[in-house]
């Protein structure tokens, strides 16, 4: 192989450890065995696009909690009861 284009999907920003270990010490080894073109692709860090998309997904997530109504008492009651005739230990 003479030719390799490397990533790391798994970070959405290069930090310097992925920058010292990838984009340096594996393209050295990679070029010092014989390897022609390394080409590291860079992460996709303060992108406009990919900062407009994180915010849009934050804003979206935030607007709100989804909210659940907890039976009342005597729902939860029947519910108990039904379990213990049903065997359940209490």
């Amino acid at each position: 192989m003479k030719r390799v284009d490397v990533m790391c999907p798994g970070f959405t920003s290069d930090c310097l450890e992925t920058l010292e270990e990838i984009d340096m010490e594996v393209r050295e080894a990679f070029l010092s065995s014989d390897g022609e073109a390394f080409r590291y692709i860079p992460a996709l860090n303060d992108r406009q696009r990919w900062v407009a998309a994180l915010a849009g997904i934050a804003q979206q997530h935030m607007a709100g909690w989804p909210t659940r109504q907890l039976p009342d008492a005597r729902q939860l009651e029947a519910s108990a009861e039904r379990a213990l005739a049903m065997g359940a230990a209490r």
